[in-house]
């Protein structure tokens, strides 16, 4: 009997009685659940109250997101399914590890059935949804109402601009302060053309929680902001984006969320050419790979084949590198054209990247290989990269008005759906 029983204990984690997990320092224990998938760690919070309080300490955000495994979040543009969030990691073999986030925006967020909201950004761990409509066969964001939200946990406040904006033609993007800690709400201005720019244009910035008294606070952009913001991308604090004016050589635009401030970006030396034209910018993508900042821009001669860009010193145009080159003359990957969208770099040294939502895609600089990797078998939707964040709103945006969705976390494992080309 005295076997068995230690026999027990010694599967349940303890030894004479006492739990051995327990009694570790925080500092180990945050540190072990630091490098757990966040499916295992949304498991996690049910363990015990310790484990839940330092789940959802801040702080434990940050480090979580220096050590998370590659992660996206996307949302299906199919109706029927449209309300339903994806999260997706990839474990360290660059196998698909999905955990579907079930969010019904229409009756969570008490809106009407008809009220379809879009997934607009995604920023350290928050995302930012919108309603869409058409005006001109254009999609514009409806901007008198905005939420931002943590699917994991299922909190949102409401962001009102306070003013009609509903037809003004503003990109709305998702901030964060590494310094503050802090959130914001962008509104970047945009227009087409450049006859179209003056001076009275402004771009409006809001901070979530205390800090930000509730207010609007309006940032002039004068000549900078040529065009409309397309595929913006977060950096260190940062929004980038691409201008496509052929006026401008420097056409790597950015705002600090911190200060607030418009800034050029120098390209690389060699993408500053007076052959350099609009149609040559639309062949330029910009993200963010191993912590820099990235270009993939169609090779000039080859068609099927486009050559990836990195920033090594963040600023300093002379450490741009040639880092890789993809070829896309592959039966199965032709349809990827025209320029991929990249998402990030997986722990194995893969480049993940979708192109126009259609397709996800790794790609192996080693041994140049591909991999297709199907998703509950979606084939078109919404997506940016993700770092899960399992700490309260409450506390993120402390004094904003609280509310709460439901959420249902479904882990689904392997990469059943995945296909290779190799």
């Amino acid at each position: 009997m005295a076997k068995k029983k230690a026999k027990a204990e010694k599967e349940d984690g303890k030894v004479g009685g006492t739990d051995i997990i327990s009694q570790l320092h925080p500092y180990i224990v945050i540190d072990i659940l630091s490098r757990l998938p966040f499916n295992t760690l949304f498991s996690c919070r049910c363990v015990c109250k310790t484990w839940l309080h330092l789940l959802v300490d801040p702080s434990f955000a940050q480090l979580y997101h220096t050590r998370a495994e590659p992660c996206i979040i996307l949302q299906p543009t199919n109706k029927n399914r449209q309300q339903h969030l994806y999260a997706v990691h990839f474990d360290n073999r660059n196998y698909v590890c999905n955990s579907i986030v079930k969010f019904a925006t229409e009756t969570h967020l008490g809106m009407g059935c008809n009220v379809k909201l879009s997934l607009l950004d995604s920023c350290n761990g928050l995302i930012l949804l919108g309603e869409m409509y058409q005006h001109q066969y254009h999609d514009f964001v409806k901007l008198d109402q905005l939420y931002v939200c943590n699917p994991i946990t299922g909190e949102f406040v409401i962001v009102r601009p306070g003013i009609n904006l509903t037809s003004s033609p503003m990109c709305p993007c998702l901030g964060f302060c590494p310094k503050t800690q802090v959130y914001k709400v962008v509104l970047l201005s945009k227009k087409q053309y450049v006859a179209e720019v003056s001076n009275n244009m402004v771009t409006l910035v809001y901070t979530l929680g205390e800090k930000g008294n509730g207010l609007w606070k309006s940032v002039n952009v004068g000549d900078g902001l040529l065009d409309q913001p397309r595929n913006t991308t977060f950096l260190n604090g940062i929004i980038h984006w691409v201008v496509r004016s052929p006026s401008v050589p420097q056409f790597i635009y950015s705002f600090d969320v911190e200060d607030e401030c418009f800034r050029l970006v120098p390209p690389p030396p060699e993408f500053v050419s007076p052959d350099q034209t609009t149609w040559s910018k639309w062949e330029i993508n910009l993200g963010v790979l191993e912590g820099h900042l990235a270009i993939v821009k169609r090779a000039k001669d080859f068609f099927w084949c486009f050559h990836i860009w990195v920033m090594k010193d963040y600023g300093v145009q002379a450490s741009w590198t040639k880092t890789y080159t993809m070829d896309f003359s592959m039966e199965k990957l032709a349809l990827l054209l025209p320029v991929p969208q990249i998402l990030g770099s997986c722990r194995n040294g893969d480049i993940l990247f979708t192109h126009h939502g259609r397709n996800l895609v790794s790609f192996n600089p080693l041994n140049p290989s591909f991999k297709i990797h199907r998703i509950e078998k979606l084939c078109n939707f919404l997506i940016h990269p993700y770092i899960p964040n399992l700490a309260s709103l409450r506390d993120i945006a402390r004094g904003e008005p609280l509310f709460n969705a439901t959420v249902m976390i479904q882990t689904e494992g392997g990469d059943k759906h995945a296909s290779d080309k190799e």
